[in-house]
């Protein structure tokens, strides 16, 4: 019996991404500080839930199945790896650069302070450091942005070049020659870890303090 390669836990986050990425950069052109702060937060919870996927999800999901050392991403260059169910070895390491913008992203906007527009609602707990994160904000942005083109550009690559159709495989979970042979962990479970994630992130936000106010 085979089952869809990538579970619904997996699709509904990664196509949550670039919607929610979409809205952030959108609401802070706009100054809808207090829209982009609620996508940020559902990004944080997101990245988080998909994080703890990797460690307790379907076999696919986690990351043991796919993070390969830099032999084996020589190999795949060469054309000498055997692709097995999931990521290849670049695609692997790319879920965890993606992972990790994001989380850097949505965590500094939870701490920074510009002094002027926006304020992180732990930006108290984040001292004088607030300032620094801020900046870091805006440069993450610019990384984040960076990557998502490189992500688009290797979509089109393997889709145009290698003929693999990695968006319809995303989509629906499979194709015709990508399936996984072990049954996904149950929705119920991913929900649960996001509903949890979501439950701690919304305790932080309420015993946080205000920032004290200068003028």
């Amino acid at each position: 019996m085979v089952w869809p390669l990538w579970d619904p836990v997996v699709r509904v986050i990664h196509w949550y991404f670039p919607v929610a990425i979409a809205f952030m950069w959108w609401s802070g052109e706009q100054g809808h500080y207090q829209w982009h702060s609620w996508v940020g937060y559902s990004l944080l919870v997101a990245a988080g839930t998909r994080v703890v996927w990797g460690l307790v999800g379907s076999e696919s999901a986690r990351f043991r199945s796919f993070l390969r050392g830099p032999t084996t991403i020589v190999a795949y260059l060469r054309g000498r790896f055997a692709a097995g169910e999931g990521h290849n070895p670049l695609g692997g390491w790319s879920v965890v650069c993606l992972l990790l913008l994001i989380l850097a992203q949505a965590g500094t906007g939870l701490f920074a302070s510009d002094d002027i527009m926006f304020e992180g609602p732990l930006a108290f707990w984040g001292g004088d450091w607030s300032g620094p994160l801020a900046q870091w904000h805006e440069t993450n942005w610019l990384l984040l942005q960076g990557f998502i083109l490189l992500h688009l550009g290797a979509i089109a690559f393997y889709h145009f070049r290698r003929r693999e159709p990695l968006v319809r495989a995303m989509w629906l979970g499979q194709t015709d020659s990508r399936f996984s042979q072990t049954a996904p962990r149950s929705a119920w479970l991913g929900l649960l870890v996001a509903a949890g994630l979501a439950g701690l992130l919304y305790a932080l936000v309420i015993m946080a303090p205000e920032a004290p106010s200068y003028y």
